[in-house]
C-alpha cells in the first residue's frame, strides 16, 4: 500500500471516532460519503474496506444517541484534508459547506459558495446532470473551453444534507492525452510525405529507367527523401531527450558579440542563396555583454530563428540580429521583413509541428521541430522565448541568463546554488 493510501486509512479510522460525536448535526454521513469517495478514487481495496467501515460505524444506533461535539468549522476543517473537492448540498442544491480544494479547483471563495445555489456556487449549470443521477457514478464535465473536471455525486440522507458532490481536475491529464494525440497525428503526417515520395521513386527504378540521367536524378531523390526521413526521426529524438532532460548542458561565459557573428557566418550561405542580407546590428553597451549559457546550444537556437526568418524574408530583404541588457537577463532579437505572424499563433509557433501558420513552424528544413527544439533550450537556462511585435515581418526574441550573476546551470538542466551561497 502506497505512503497515500496508508495516511488516508490512518484519516478515516480518526474519522470513525469523530463522526459518532457530529451525528446529530448531520454531517457524520456526509463526512463518511465523502470519505467512501476518496477512498474509492486513491485506493479500491484496503483504503475502500476502511471507510465502509467509517461508514458503518458512523451510521450505527449508537452514534445517534451521542451528543453533537464537533462545530462547524472543524467539520470544514476535516473536509479540508481531502485532495479532492467536496460540497455539501441540501435539497434544494444549495451549498450548506465546501472544502478548499473546491474553492481553488472553481476558483472561487469559499465563503462566496456557501449559503448560494450549485449553479451560483460554481457559475456553471454543468453538474447539473451530475446531481440528478446521484448514483455514486463518475462523470466528466467540462467547464468553460478549458477545464474538465470528474464529479462523482453521493446522496445521503443525513440531516439537512441530501447530496455529496467531489470534484477532481483532470485537465492537465486531458491536455496530455490531447497533446499525445496530435503528436502522433503530426508525426505521422510528417513521415507519409517522405515515406510516399521514396515508395514512388522506388517503384519508378524497379519498372526500369533506360537514360542513365534520369536514373541518376531519381536515385538522388531517393536518397533526398530517405535523409529526410532520419533528420526528422533524429530530431524527435533530440527533443525528447531536452523535454527529459537527459542531455547535458555545460554553460560557461560567452561574449554576446561574438556569438551572434558566429551565427552571422554559419548561416550567410543560406542568407546568400536566398538573397537576403544577413547582418549584426552593433551594440556599444559598457561592459560588453556576456551570457552564461552552453555554446552549442545557444549557436543552435541562433540557427533555428536565423534559419526561420531567412526563409520568410523576400529576395532582397534583410535579418537583423541584435541583442541588449533587459533588467536582469539578456535578450536576443533575430528580426526579418517577411509576412510575419499573427498575433492568435504567437506562442503556439513554438509547439512541436505546429501547423496553424505551418511556414512559421519549419524553421529546422522542413520537419517543423527547430522552433520547438529552441524554445526548450532557452527554457533549460532560465529563459523565455517569443514572438515580439514588429511591422512588418516578424521579430523572434529570447533571453538569457547574464554571465556575472547568472545561476550555474547544471548538467541535467537545473540551477545550482550561486557561488558563496550557503
Amino acid at each position: 500500500m502506497s505512503r497515500r493510501a496508508r495516511f488516508l486509512v490512518l484519516a478515516l479510522a480518526v474519522l470513525a471516532a469523530l463522526l459518532v460525536l457530529v451525528a446529530a448535526r448531520g454531517f457524520a454521513a456526509v463526512a463518511a460519503a465523502a470519505a467512501v469517495l476518496s477512498a474509492a478514487w486513491l485506493v479500491r481495496t484496503q483504503a475502500l474496506a476502511a471507510a465502509r467501515a467509517a461508514v458503518s460505524v458512523s451510521m450505527s444506533p449508537e452514534a445517534d444517541t451521542e451528543p453533537a461535539g464537533l462545530p462547524y468549522g472543524q467539520m470544514t476543517a476535516l473536509l479540508d484534508l481531502f485532495a479532492e473537492g467536496v460540497l455539501l448540498l441540501d435539497g434544494h442544491r444549495e451549498v450548506i459547506a465546501a472544502n478548499l480544494s473546491a474553492a481553488r479547483l472553481l476558483s472561487r471563495p469559499r465563503d462566496a459558495m456557501v449559503g448560494v445555489s450549485l449553479i451560483r456556487a460554481a457559475r456553471d449549470h454543468a453538474f447539473l446532470d451530475v446531481l440528478r443521477e446521484s448514483a455514486g457514478e463518475p462523470r466528466e464535465v467540462a467547464i468553460g473551453d478549458q477545464q474538465v473536471i470528474f464529479a462523482t455525486a453521493a446522496a445521503v440522507e443525513s440531516g439537512d444534507i441530501r447530496t455529496v458532490l467531489t470534484l477532481q481536475d483532470l485537465t492537465a491529464l486531458r491536455r496530455a492525452e490531447r497533446a499525445r494525440q496530435e503528436l502522433v497525428a503530426n508525426v505521422s503526417h510528417e513521415l507519409r510525405t517522405p515515406i510516399a515520395a521514396a515508395l514512388a521513386l522506388a517503384e519508378t527504378l524497379e519498372s526500369g529507367v533506360e537514360d542513365e540521367a534520369r536514373r541518376a536524378r531519381f536515385h538522388g531523390q531517393l536518397t533526398a527523401e530517405i535523409e529526410r526521413l532520419g533528420h526528422i526521426v533524429d530530431r524527435l529524438l533530440r527533443l525528447s531527450r531536452i523535454e527529459s532532460r537527459l542531455e547535458e548542458f555545460h554553460p560557461e561565459g560567452l561574449d554576446v558579440a561574438a556569438v551572434l557573428e558566429e551565427a552571422r557566418r554559419h548561416l550567410l550561405p543560406v542568407a546568400e542563396r536566398a538573397g537576403v542580407t544577413l547582418e549584426v546590428a552593433p551594440n556599444h553597451e559598457q561592459p560588453p555583454l556576456r551570457v552564461h549559457a552552453d555554446h552549442d546550444r545557444v549557436q543552435e537556437v541562433l540557427s533555428n530563428l536565423i534559419d526561420n526568418a531567412v526563409r520568410h524574408s523576400p529576395s532582397g530583404g534583410r535579418v537583423t540580429m541584435s541583442a541588449r541588457r533587459d533588467a536582469d537577463l539578456i535578450e536576443f532579437t533575430v528580426r526579418d521583413h517577411g509576412p510575419g505572424v499573427m498575433p492568435h499563433e504567437r506562442a503556439r509557433i513554438f509547439e512541436r509541428f505546429y501547423t496553424g501558420d505551418r511556414s512559421r513552424a519549419d524553421g529546422d528544413g522542413g520537419t517543423g521541430l527547430g522552433l520547438a527544439i529552441a524554445r526548450h533550450i532557452v527554457s533549460r537556462h532560465g529563459g523565455e522565448i517569443w514572438v515580439g511585435d514588429d511591422q512588418p515581418g516578424a521579430a523572434l526574441c529570447f533571453t538569457l541568463p547574464p554571465a556575472r550573476s547568472a545561476p550555474d546551470v547544471t548538467p541535467d538542466g537545473a540551477e545550482a546554488a550561486p557561488d558563496g551561497a550557503g
